[in-house]
């Protein structure tokens, strides 16, 4: 039987934790609730914590008319360039791990990642034979490799029968079978393109770009032209986003005139969230992007003020109600940097 509580009496639990119910504390910036354990241990590791206005939970109701007029001037406001009622982003319960220099990343439906090292513009990376690309799981605050391939990936998607898609740069997608440890061809082929990036739709269509072409292909292999009914996000070297409709081209995203002022902006990475907006990764200025579903921005987060520097491939997923997002890096996040070893970071995000 199932039972409701009276209105007033649910239960709040900690938003960092997700565990604690007593909750002691909220942060008016972050706008959110806090158990004291995650006030000390977790909220104070936050770049900018030492502004932030944190108050007994017991006095949030009694917080003056000027303390709400200073909390809407501040999430009104917009930089050039920003809508007027900007989406509310937060990334909590970080979760970091040290792998790869990962360049390409992906979600299995088992809750596996799938990580690959090496491209043309970086250079071929096979240092062992796990490290080019990996199976990995991640268990508590450690990663356990379940399984590696020595060759080169551009790009890795998975798709709704949990096959392992990717794209090696050559014009037909390797494959790698469900339940399966071996690197085989796929009936995904391009004739006149070197395929470097992948993409798996929920409906099973498969979307690949290479060289000035994007192709959408059914589970056969076939090409398929003005099927779709969602648009299409495209990084392009120029550098833009271009959102490619039915027919054609619908707008083009070449960044925040603000933020990519002295960083041009360098988008490396392009996923799409729950909610149907769009996340963009832009490695220089460590800020992502995040666009509606037409490619109009909304907001942006730097990325940098919680200590991750230079995004680079994203991939989210669902634990849960939770939305997931995880972002690969290099070690110490300069692109100066010439080591293969890299950062992994795992963050509930809300509000996008």
């Amino acid at each position: 039987m199932a039972m409701s509580l009276p209105q007033g009496q649910c239960p709040v639990q900690c938003q960092l934790c997700e565990g604690d119910p007593k909750v002691k504390w909220k942060c008016l910036d972050c706008d959110l609730l806090m158990c004291s354990k995650c006030k000390d241990k977790v909220h104070s590791k936050f770049k900018s914590e030492k502004d932030h206005r944190i108050i007994y939970i017991k006095d949030v109701g009694q917080q003056s008319k000027s303390v709400d007029q200073q909390d809407k001037e501040v999430t009104g406001r917009s930089e050039a360039g920003v809508g007027s009622s900007p989406t509310n982003v937060k990334l909590i319960n970080i979760k970091e791990y040290k792998t790869i220099d990962i360049q390409s990343l992906a979600v299995s439906l088992d809750g596996s990642l799938w990580i690959g090292n090496g491209d043309e513009e970086e250079g071929f990376h096979p240092f062992t034979s796990h490290t080019a690309l990996q199976n990995i799981k991640l268990v508590g605050d450690k990663l356990k490799i379940i399984s590696g391939f020595n060759l080169l990936i551009w790009d890795v998607a998975v798709t709704p029968n949990n096959d392992i898609l990717l794209a090696t740069g050559e014009q037909r997608l390797k494959q790698i079978k469900a339940g399966s440890n071996k690197v085989s061809d796929s009936v995904y082929f391009v004739e006149l393109s070197y395929i470097k990036s992948v993409h798996a739709t929920k409906d099973g269509l498969v979307i690949v770009g290479g060289d000035n072409v994007v192709v959408v292909m059914d589970t056969d292999g076939k090409h398929l032209a003005s099927t779709l009914n969602d648009n299409i996000f495209v990084t392009d070297p120029n550098p833009r986003v271009v959102v490619l409709g039915k027919e054609n081209a619908i707008s083009n995203y070449t960044g925040h005139p603000s933020i990519n002022r002295h960083s041009a902006f360098d988008p490396r990475s392009v996923i799409t969230t729950p909610m149907d907006n769009v996340i963009v990764a832009d490695y220089s200025s460590h800020t992502l992007h995040i666009l509606d579903n037409t490619g109009h921005l909304l907001t942006t987060y730097n990325t940098k003020d919680i200590g991750i520097e230079y995004p680079r491939p994203l991939a989210i997923t669902m634990e849960g109600p939770f939305a997931v997002l995880y972002i690969g890096c290099r070690n110490t996040g300069s692109c100066e940097d010439s080591s293969d070893t890299g950062q992994l970071y795992k963050r509930n995000i809300m509000g996008c």
